[in-house]
């Protein structure tokens, strides 16, 4: 099975200092996962993950007619702003739900200031002052 692995890579083409980076690239993902940082592995391959779909989506507009004429990196950048398309939607659901742009939440801030005069402590219900 490692010989067709290795058949497949191209192995026998390699020279000492291919040997020598890839064992230690591979060595260090190793040592990487069985420490206490393993989640940085989780970022590794999220980047790897994302560059496959900005590559999925660059290969699907090489097949288009209308965008035959552009070149490889033009397709790519149009597959990048096809790519963060979800994440802008779904800072957009975050921004009108929950932030400042929301009118019930902008209300719900007004009331909560009305409620406290200014320059008087807040203190909690059980409040007991030490000295009198």
């Amino acid at each position: 099975m490692l010989m067709t692995i290795f058949s497949f890579i191209g192995v026998e083409a390699w020279s000492g200092a291919a040997w020598l980076g890839y064992g230690l690239l591979a060595s260090l993902v190793v040592v990487l996962a069985l420490s206490s940082y393993r989640w940085l592995l989780l970022y590794l391959f999220g980047g790897m993950a994302y560059w496959f779909t900005v590559e999925l989506i660059q290969n699907i507009l090489t097949g288009r007619p209308m965008l035959m004429e552009l070149s490889s990196w033009h397709r790519y950048i149009i597959a990048m702003g096809i790519s963060w398309l979800p994440l802008a939607a779904w800072v957009l659901y975050r921004a009108l739900r929950y932030d400042d742009v929301s009118q019930t939440v902008s209300q719900q801030r007004e009331l909560e200031a009305a409620r406290y005069i200014e320059h008087t402590p807040v203190y909690d219900d059980n409040y007991q002052p030490r000295f009198r």
